[in-house]
Parts: structure tokens; sequence; C-alpha cells
């Protein structure tokens, strides 16, 4: 028995490595399981291949695989639920099945950080254990949403993330204190080396499908982890976007900064905290970081201190808003990274209007990439396109493309 009166045998949830796992095929979080990862890496290349046969300049590259091939997820995002068990209703916590019917209760996933699996694990035992209801989409009662888990790499740091439907939560100092102890004793069982750094609530009221709502508030630690890209530092909280495969990020990175001409004026659309606009700064004259979001905004200009960088600059607004000022500043080179939906039909026209030399595009969606290329083409030769695989064992991928005047 443990300190808080549990065997060792209900806090070990961590199952041995192995090729399969007992939520394949029912689960959505991947696809590919069954496939050896050599034959996924090829289905990819075909696929991109067969996909933009018809830019006849276009030099496809091979695929970049991911150095790691299974448990690369360093976030995680997994709703509360409940089944029937016999007589017995029971709280589970895990993704949907490929039905999107119920919530499958996770004990294992090839593909997310182990300790976060295990951070999972104390999570619903603690829920279970101090009878806390589970949010019901139905007829919103409940109070369990989702849990965000996030860890850097870097430092081994983790930041747990509780979204609640409600704010006032009736003895949430005992709670608190609980579920850091399940989490500490879990991790210690494990022989972990990871540290729990921040537990936040966050509190999501309405009835959506998004997963985050706008007010947290801080149950122990800070609300961030610190992450680091190279020799670049960052912190990283629940709603930063940052690329979920630590092992890939440089990869991908490197490719556009050396498809970028030195001493350029470059403009980075979609930045979010900086990550991209930093990297390439040192071998820039000036980057301006365009993005809507402003506590992403804050993030960067935080991290451009942090970080020495004087080259950076950043502006708040949404990119087609922001954009075409940009431009005007004898801009060079424009570096996108939008979200999987591409680019909207104004940002492509203002693309084509400018002047600049060059577009390096990332993108996490080969079929928007091939409606935008389609697009781009119009003005701008399409060159070369190297896949980057940030994803294994799901269908996902990532990609670095150049245009060129």
């Amino acid at each position: 028995m443990t300190s808080q009166g549990l065997k060792v045998e209900e806090i070990r949830m961590r199952p041995p490595m192995s090729q399969s796992c007992q939520h394949y095929p029912e689960c959505a979080g991947c696809d590919r399981l069954h496939i050896s990862y050599e034959k996924q890496l090829q289905h990819k290349q075909e696929g991109v291949e067969k996909r933009f046969v018809g830019f006849q300049e276009l030099e496809i590259r091979p695929i970049i695989k991911s150095p790691k091939e299974q448990m690369y997820r360093h976030k995680v995002q997994l709703p509360f639920g409940h089944r029937k068990i016999g007589k017995k209703t029971v709280l589970t916590l895990g993704l949907h099945n490929k039905e999107n019917v119920y919530i499958i209760d996770q004990k294992e996933c090839r593909i997310q950080d182990a300790d976060l699996t295990t951070v999972a694990a104390a999570i619903r035992h603690w829920a279970r254990t101090e009878n806390v209801i589970p949010y019901n989409e139905k007829n919103g009662s409940g109070l369990l949403r989702h849990i965000v888990l996030r860890k850097a790499n870097a430092s081994q740091e983790i930041l747990v993330g509780i979204v609640t439907n409600a704010t006032e939560i009736p003895g949430r100092k005992k709670l608190a204190d609980r579920l850091h102890s399940y989490i500490q004793q879990f991790l210690c069982n494990e022989k972990s080396k990871a540290e729990v750094v921040g537990i936040l609530q966050n509190v999501n009221q309405r009835n959506t499908k998004v997963v985050l709502g706008e007010k947290e508030t801080t149950w122990y630690g800070r609300h961030f982890v610190k992450e680091k890209i190279g020799d670049l530092d960052f912190q990283i909280g629940l709603s930063t976007f940052f690329q979920v495969n630590p092992f890939q990020i440089k990869n991908l990175y490197d490719l556009v900064l050396q498809e970028l001409p030195s001493d350029s004026n470059v403009v980075d659309a979609y930045c979010g905290i900086g990550t991209i606009s930093l990297y390439v700064a040192s071998k820039s004259k000036k980057v301006v970081g365009l993005e809507e979001n402003s506590n992403s905004i804050r993030s960067a200009v935080g991290a451009a201190k942090a970080n020495g960088i004087v080259n950076v600059a950043f502006t708040k607004g949404k990119v087609l808003r922001t954009l075409q000022a940009a431009l005007n500043e004898k801009s060079d080179v424009v570096i996108l990274d939008p979200p999987r939906e591409g680019l909207d039909p104004e940002t492509k026209k203002i693309l084509l209007n400018s002047k600049i030399h060059k577009i390096l595009y990332v993108s996490c969606n080969p079929e928007t990439l091939l409606r935008d290329a389609v697009a781009l083409t119009k003005v701008f030769k399409y060159t070369k396109m190297t896949p980057v695989d940030l994803f294994p064992h799901t269908s996902h991928l990532e990609s670095v493309s150049v245009f060129t005047r």
C-alpha cells in the first residue's frame, strides 16, 4: 500500500511497450498502427506525389521521417464521459471511438507521451475517488469536461489543465491538493523524471465542441512549461499553439531556414508565439510576425525579449487585414503557416498582387495546400515540396513548399 492507501498495481497503469494497443482500431486517435512505419512513409510519399502530379516544375523531396515513431505527442486533450457497465455508471476518460458514440476509457496509447498517459490515469483515479461528476453534453450537467496535458521535451515539465463546466467548485482546495498528490504518486511509481509544474482550472460553460474556455485559475504552480527549439527558449501554456511532436520541430524549421535567402526582409504570417519568426531571425535582416491571438502576441514579444532578439516585430490582427501593410515595407519573403483551412481568397489575392520574391508555405493539410497552390501558381512557380511526418500512425502530414517568381 502507498501513503494514499492505494495498491501499487492500481497506480501502475503504463503497459509494456509493444507494436499493438488494446484500444486499436476502436479508438479514433490513430488509424495506421497495423502498418509498419516504413510502409506508412511510403504510402504518404506516394499519396503526395499522386496528388500534386499536375505541377510540372515541382520537385517533391523524400519524406522526412519522425525521429521518434511512438509516444511522440507532447500535447493531449481527452474528454471525460460515462458508460454503463452492468448496473453501474462509471466515469471514463479517453478519446472517442471511431463512430464518435462513446468515450473509450484509455489505458494506454502508442502515440502520446508515456508520462502524459500516466498523468491521465492519475486524474481518472482522482475523479472516481473524489466522486467528481463528468459533464453531460445532452443536458449540460456535471463538472468535468476535458483534460489538457502538455509536456516540454527540453525541461521534462508537465502542465495539467482541468476543463470544468463551472467556476466555483465546493472544496476546491482539498480537491486540488488531492489531485496533485495522486499525480505525483502515479509518476513516482513509474519512476518518471517528469515534474508537474502547474495545475490549472479552465472554465468552459459554453455549449460547444471547443475544448478550452477563456477563464483560467491556477490551482498549483505556474501556467506554463519551459521548452526549447534549438537554442531558443519558449514558454508554452495550455492554449499555446506549438507543434505536438517536439522531435520533428527543428527538422521542419530547418527546411524553412535553408530556403531563406540571407539578409531578407521576412513576413511570418500566422506566427503564433513567434517560433518560426525567432528561429529565422539570425539569417534575416528583419522579421515581422502577424498573429490575431492577443495571448500569442504577448508570448511572442516576451520570447523575443527573453532570447535577446531585436530584429523581430509582431503585429496583432487577422492576416488578411495586416498582410498588405507588412508587405509594403520592402518585404522579400513571406512565410505562411496557416491552420488546416489554408489561405482565404483575400490573402491569396494580396500575395498575387505583391512584389515578393519567394513564399515558404508550411502546411498541415495537403488538400488545402493543393487548392492554394493552384491559385498561387497564377503568378509564382511551385518549385519544391518536402513532406515531413510529424504524426506517425495517422494519415496527417506536414510539408514545406517553396514558391518563387
